[in-house]
Order: C-alpha cells, then structure tokens, then sequence
C-alpha cells in the first residue's frame, strides 16, 4: 500500500471507529432505558432493539456465559468508560450495586478485570 492509498484508508478508519462508538452508545442507552421504564412490554421491546446492535458471536465462540440483564446493563455502560458511580447514575442503581453486577459478569467471563469483561462480552457478541 502506498502512502497515498494510506491516506485514503485512514479517514474510513476514523469514520469507522466513530460509527461503533455511535452504535455502543446508542447500545448502552438503550438498555439503561429498558431498566426504567415500567410497562414490561416496551421494556422488552426497547432490549430486543439493543441487542439487535451487538453483533454475531466471533468465528468459532460459542457464548457458554449467561449474564443476567442488569450484568449486560453494567457492562455496557463500562464499555463506554464509565466509572461506579456514573453507571449507577445512568442505570439509577447504588454504586455498590453495580459493582456487584460487574463482579458477577467478571466472574462468569472468567475476566479478571473491567477491560477483560468487556473484551469477553464482545468476543461472545454480547455488546457492541
């Protein structure tokens, strides 16, 4: 590749990236939105939404783990970069709490960090 055809390839890239971090936002947002609406079939409708922007499972991963809604809420949210206590402003649950949803996503992800669980849930298609 030439530096010309480089330079051409970059800007994409840069649209690229941009357009995912759009689509993990749109992601997060959506299922913190499902989490505090109250008619149970809008809040199913608003999930079915998000999980239709994460995409297929990697080549040969076969999703084993099974988070619970409120783990995917969490990790989708850490994705974004954000801290305890932001998530739980966003989710509206104590910091505490979703800490314990992180722990617990972690574990079932067989991740020992924040950056690991989320690395691992977009391996098995679970976020964007």
């Amino acid at each position: 590749m030439s530096i010309i055809d480089t330079a051409r390839a970059e800007p994409a890239l840069t649209h690229d990236r941009r357009w995912l971090e759009h689509v993990r936002e749109a992601h997060a947002e959506l299922r913190s939105l499902a989490g505090t609406v109250s008619d149970p079939h809008l809040a199913r409708q608003l999930e079915t939404i998000g999980s239709h922007l994460a995409p297929p499972p990697a080549d040969g991963v076969h999703p084993t783990a099974r988070l619970a809604r409120r783990e995917l809420d969490v990790l989708a949210q850490v994705a974004l970069g954000c801290s305890y206590q932001e998530t739980a402003e966003r989710l509206g649950l104590k910091a505490v709490t979703v800490k314990s949803y992180l722990q617990n996503a972690m574990a079932k992800l067989s991740a020992h960090n924040r950056l690991e669980a989320v690395s691992a849930a977009r391996r098995l298609g679970l976020i964007p």
